[in-house]
């Protein structure tokens, strides 16, 4: 008798096939109202920089230029957006843009990081904005800034952020107090933060950080975002994000295992 949750070769491909087919035909239907974002990203001498990082801030939509410095974001919603461009060498800058039409087009020039300063992006307030408008004493370390001071795990930061200390009593825990508030029991006051996730015990010592897009110490009591555990201060991790291909081929394969179609084949 054969095994109904095995399906044959011939029939596998073929359920794949019409799985994605049908995947790309609903997100056409849903994206009606949606429209694309291109362009080309330039310096002050009119070279294309490629390898540039296109992000809409609190949206998954982000691309990279090309090697001509070009771009293409499809599938954006109508609305306002804040547009994030980055790349190394140049100051990072940020601008409002309205997504109203079927086609945009935006063409952007970068200044080199050493005549302008790059504009700082943070999560403090559960929400992307700029540094200069969070009303919180904050200090935030980028990518880059953690590869060039070697930050291996959040005691290391001592020594980039003012009033935060951290150090091992000697039982392997990570003790870290900001501005002197500390604590020696299991409640730890200073709380952080991985990707949005609360890191509750104080036993809890990250032996290495790795793949991080950004760090924020933010300094003070933080509990009406934070919740307990913040009195302190919270340290907020974020590490980069999966791409969309990625995101896309786990949608398909969701979609593949919720209606039932198991991945493995018969041997002919």
């Amino acid at each position: 008798m054969p095994n109904p949750f095995i399906i044959p070769k011939s029939n596998l491909m073929l359920r794949i096939l019409s799985f994605v087919f049908l995947f790309f035909i609903t997100s056409s239907a849903i994206g009606q109202n949606t429209s694309s974002l291109s362009g080309k990203i330039t310096n002050t001498g009119d070279e294309a920089i490629p390898r540039t990082t296109i992000h809409l801030l609190n949206t998954n939509f982000g691309t990279a230029t090309r090697s001509d410095g070009g771009y293409t974001i499809i599938g954006i919603s109508y609305g306002n957006y804040r547009l994030q461009v980055s790349a190394i060498g140049y100051a990072t800058i940020e601008r409002l843009i309205s997504i109203d039409q079927s086609n945009q087009e935006l063409n952007i020039t970068l200044i080199e990081s050493t005549i302008q300063l790059e504009a700082v992006v943070v999560t403090a307030q559960k929400t992307e904005e700029e540094i200069q408008k969070v009303p919180i004493s904050i200090t935030a370390i980028s990518s880059q800034k953690v590869l060039e001071y070697r930050i291996w795990n959040t005691k290391d930061i001592t020594a980039i952020a003012p009033n935060l200390y951290a150090a091992n009593p000697g039982d392997n825990r990570n003790i870290t107090s900001i501005r002197g508030i500390t604590s020696t029991s299991y409640d730890p006051s200073v709380t952080t933060y991985i990707d949005g996730v609360n890191q509750f015990s104080l036993d809890i010592y990250i032996a290495q950080l790795s793949d991080i897009k950004r760090i924020e110490v933010l300094r003070g009591p933080q509990g009406t975002l934070y919740g307990r555990n913040a009195m302190g201060g919270v340290i907020n991790i974020i590490t980069n994000q999966p791409t969309r291909l990625l995101v896309l081929v786990k949608s398909i394969l969701e979609a593949m295992v919720n209606n039932g179609i198991a991945l493995v084949s018969a041997h002919p």
